[in-house]
Formats: structure tokens, C-alpha cells, sequence
């Protein structure tokens, strides 16, 4: 049986506990006052068609149903967050749940739209509260710098605060982060899987440290990665060697949620290294750090503007953006090292938001900063200084 599946058949018992609810009068948020325009000007058709679906589905939440199947399902989701596939949603019990939201809302869901998108509680603290009752609101938002926009559930439109999330519990609907075809087991990574339960010899990341969190309230935790980028062939670009991230098994297991981080996750294998070095003699990687929007381990964004973050950060730093492994007096470690390669491939969607380039790892020696307890700054947009991390062989 389907974990959908599952939830329309529990729908019946929770409705009893939460149909005295059903007279609840709507939240209206704490913000600021409603923005009474359908659309801002200039919004994207794909922007408006989610604006229209979340606004819909708020509507539908004054039904005790529609509510009791949210309530079941964010619960019983085994994916991180809670979050749960709207189209798989919607589609549950054979398209029941579709139905009562037409019904409600008066018009039939654009079940396209609902395929890019997630439904779930982005605030911990929301989903613990929030008891099945009216005292809700659908946001919505598409890429980080935007203003969220909130429904309450006569489908009132309400700019909400972008910084700080309001007191009543937010059910967000926002294009899709998570990979829901990969199956629930995939959902986190556990770093105990990895089969040699000896430390693996390589670069390690150990420290990490951010001034944002390149995620807005709205779109839940943020998803950091490292990327190791190096010459791709003999080419002048770059590619993909190994991605750090909160799905990779074993000793490349890296979840970072606040802009604080300590730990151990490797980041390069010895083994990584020494073959990288065989077919690219003399060559340095790049250590790129990424918050991932969408889709792991590649990075999205507008081409012009990821290499000019690379060709201001070369030139920052007299072209020693990469890194090698070498022997020192201390034992081997990871420094700074010439890197030609400023050409990176990336992918484009016309749904999914892009990535947040946190930016390049360089040596705090190729700078003026020193920052103690780190020694490598993450550089972004302009130079700007975004983060710094502590990377150390072990």
C-alpha cells in the first residue's frame, strides 16, 4: 500500500478529531498588512500559476477533510521536513483530494504546476503546533530574494514578513528541492553506512562558517554543498569530481542547517587525489561551496553570472583559486595552487529556482583576512567574503 494510499484511509478517523475545528475563524497573518494586487508587476506566468494553486488549496483548508489529510500526511511523510510530493497528493485516493479542492476552491488544481511542487511546515515549531485547525496560512514563494505571499483559507492574499516567519503556522507550497522518485530510504543519508569503519586518508572539511544562510524562512533548511570542481579532460573547463552533501553516504555525509558548523566530512579521498593528479599533472581544484535549490550536486545558475564570480575571485587572489595537496614539515595539507580552468558548464529550468553560488574556497594566505580557527575563506559575488571553513588532511 502506498503511503498516500495510506494516508486517504486514515483521513476518516483524524476528521473526528479535528471537525470541531471546523467553525474556527481564519488566521490573518502578523505581518504586514494584505497586498491587496493579485501579482506583482512583471510576475512570471510560472510565479502566478503557483500564486493561483496555493491560493486554491488555502480555500480548500477550511474543509475538516482536506486539513485532516495534510495533518496525516506531513506527519507520516519519511522524507526530510516532512515534505510531501503535491501532485502525489493531490492524486491520493485516486484523485479525492484534487476533487474537494475544486470543490472548495472552485476551480479545478493545475495538477502541471503541482508536479514541481512540495508541501510542508518550512518552521519546525509550525508543524508541532499546528492541530488541524482553520488557523492557518498557504505561503508561497519562488526564489530566495522574492517576497513571500500568504492565503488564508477564504484565499485572502497577504504579503508576509521575508525575514522573519509569522506566529501562525505556515504551510508552504514551493517548487520542488526534493528528489521524491529516489524513494523515502534515500531521503537522508546516514553516516554511519559507509562499510570501512576506519577513518578514509584525505581532505577533510571540519569547520564551516556562513553570514547567511542563503535560504529564505519560507523554503525551509538550508542544503550546502561542497563541490570539488577540476579540469574536465583536456579541455578549459571544469567539471565535477566529487559533490559533499546531506545525501552522500558514508564520510561525505555534510548537513549543515545553521550558519554554524563543526565535524568531520571528507571532502576528497587520498585515492580521489592521487588520480586526479595522474591524468592532470599540475592541476588545481576548485572548492566551490553551493546552497542547493533543487538538484544535487549540479549547480544552477545563470551562466554569466557564475563566471564572473570565478574571474573576480582569480582575480582577487592572483589566480590562486584552486588547491593541491602537499608535503609540508606538518605532514601533508591542502594549499593554495594556479588554476586555468573558469569555464563550468551549469543547468538551466524554467521551474526549479537557481542555486545560491555561496562561492569559491581560497587560502586566507592569498588575502588580508585571517579568521581564527579557519583557513580558507569562501568568496562570492563581487569578492565578497560569504564564509570561511577549516580544511585539514587527515
Amino acid at each position: 500500500m502506498s503511503r498516500f494510499r495510506f494516508v486517504s484511509t486514515i483521513i476518516v478517523a483524524v476528521v473526528l478529531a479535528v471537525a470541531g475545528c471546523s467553525g474556527d475563524s481564519p488566521a490573518a497573518p502578523d505581518g504586514p498588512p494584505p497586498d491587496v494586487a493579485t501579482h506583482a508587476p512583471g510576475s512570471s506566468r510560472i510565479a502566478a500559476a503557483r500564486e493561483r494553486l496555493a491560493a486554491q488549496f488555502a480555500r480548500s483548508l477550511a474543509r475538516p477533510e482536506v486539513r485532516a489529510a495534510v495533518h496525516a500526511a506531513v506527519r507520516t511523510s519519511r522524507f526530510p521536513e516532512g515534505k510531501v510530493a503535491l501532485d502525489q497528493f493531490l492524486a491520493a485516493d485516486r484523485g479525492r483530494l484534487a476533487a474537494l479542492v475544486r470543490t472548495a476552491s472552485g476551480g479545478q488544481p493545475d495538477l502541471a504546476t503541482a508536479a514541481g511542487l512540495e508541501l510542508y511546515f518550512p518552521v519546525p515549531e509550525h508543524q508541532a503546533a499546528w492541530d488541524g485547525s482553520r488557523r492557518i496560512l498557504v505561503g508561497t514563494i519562488g526564489g530566495d530574494g522574492e517576497v513571500p505571499m500568504g492565503f488564508d483559507t477564504q484565499g485572502e492574499r497577504h504579503q508576509l514578513d521575508p525575514r522573519v516567519p509569522p506566529a501562525t503556522p505556515v504551510l508552504a507550497i514551493v517548487p520542488r528541492e526534493t528528489d521524491f522518485t529516489a524513494g523515502p530510504s534515500l531521503a537522508a543519508a546516514d553516516p554511519g553506512d559507509d562499510d570501512d569503519p576506519g577513518e578514509t586518508p584525505g581532505l577533510y572539511l571540519t569547520r564551516a562558517h556562513f553570514n547567511d544562510d542563503f535560504e529564505s524562512w519560507l523554503k525551509g533548511s538550508p542544503e550546502f554543498e561542497v563541490l570539488a570542481l577540476g579540469q574536465q579532460g583536456s579541455t578549459d573547463s571544469l567539471t565535477t569530481y566529487q559533490c559533499t552533501n546531506e545525501r552522500a553516504p558514508g564520510a561525505y555525509y555534510y548537513n549543515q542547517d545553521q550558519k554554524d558548523w563543526s565535524g568531520s566530512v571528507l571532502v576528497l579521498s587520498q585515492t580521489q587525489l592521487d588520480n586526479f593528479r595522474a591524468t592532470h599533472p599540475r592541476q588545481a581544484m576548485r572548492l566551490f561551496f553551493v546552497e542547493d535549490d533543487d538538484t544535487r550536486c549540479v549547480i544552477k545558475s545563470d551562466p554569466a553570472d557564475l563566471r564572473s564570480l570565478i574571474a573576480t575571485v582569480d582575480s582577487l587572489v592572483d589566480g590562486l583559486a584552486g588547491g593541491t595537496d602537499v608535503w609540508s614539515v606538518a605532514g601533508r595539507t591542502w594549499k593554495s595552487f594556479p588554476i586555468a580552468q573558469r569555464v563550468l558548464s551549469v543547468a538551466a529550468s524554467l521551474i526549479k529556482t537557481n542555486d545560491d553560488l555561496v562561492g569559491n574556497a581560497v587560502e586566507d594566505v592569498t588575502t588580508a583576512e585571517r579568521y581564527v580557527g579557519h583557513n580558507w575563506i569562501v568568496k562570492g559575488k563581487n569578492g565578497q567574503t560569504n564564509g570561511y571553513v577549516k580544511l585539514e588532511f587527515r
